[in-house]
């Protein structure tokens, strides 16, 4: 049974800031720190490979742990974090207008086709996430490290509960329901075969077997 142990990347620069940051964000010294902590929990653990999205934060936790494991990191576009509208960075996340934009995208994000610029929407996400899922089920390794982002990590792992089907109202409770920690840790399996629901109908291929586990972090 296939193994994906998803990892969101340590604290970075702007998460503990204040002002809206874009792919180049660099860890700060506290996620540095929580790097090299989730590190340690993959020592015992049979991972093959590593991969990272495209973004600093992400690659530089990547590169901590697969250091400590003496593997190699792949990167990949797919697991990146959400590009919000573009109008939105530099600017300070208290300014009104940046609230008042924040907030619009974020009250019509379930709506299918809403756009509010060039940011990504939830057609977008939904079609990334189930190219996420392909190209881990397509993959030769059994178990795999995937650095990523919190937003994009809770879409994704709406898309492992309501598969193909999910609408945007599914995708909006998961992301305001789900909490997710610098570092922590969520598991999913592939299943051999999907099982069979109690109706005869098939269920999903991927299981959410752990969510948000950092035990480590104290």
């Amino acid at each position: 049974m296939k193994t994906v142990y998803f990892v969101r990347h340590g604290e970075s620069e702007g998460n503990a800031g204040t002002v809206w940051v874009g792919e180049t964000s660099q860890l700060s010294s506290k996620g540095e720190e929580q790097a090299h902590t989730v590190a340690e929990r993959f020592i015992k653990l049979p991972v093959d490979i590593v991969i990272s999205s495209s973004m600093t934060r992400s690659i530089e936790t990547a590169g901590i742990i697969a250091k400590r494991l003496n593997k190699k990191v792949e990167q990949s576009d797919l697991f990146g974090e959400r590009k919000h509208p573009s109008v939105l960075y530099g600017k300070v996340r208290i300014d009104p207008a940046a609230v008042k934009i924040s907030d619009e995208v974020r009250t019509n994000f379930h709506l299918p086709g809403y756009r509010y610029s060039d940011e990504e929407n939830f057609d977008d996400f939904k079609k990334r996430s189930l190219a996420c899922l392909e190209y881990l089920e397509n993959r030769s390794e059994g178990h795999i490290v995937v650095v990523t982002h919190g937003f994009f990590l809770r879409v994704l792992m709406a898309a492992v509960v309501f598969g193909d089907e999910m609408t945007g109202e599914e995708c909006e409770h998961m992301i305001r329901s789900l909490l997710m920690d610098n570092t922590g840790i969520t598991v999913v399996r592939l299943r051999d075969a999907p099982y069979r629901l109690r109706t005869g109908e098939l269920g999903s291929k991927w299981e959410l077997r752990v969510w948000n586990d950092h035990a480590h972090l104290g």
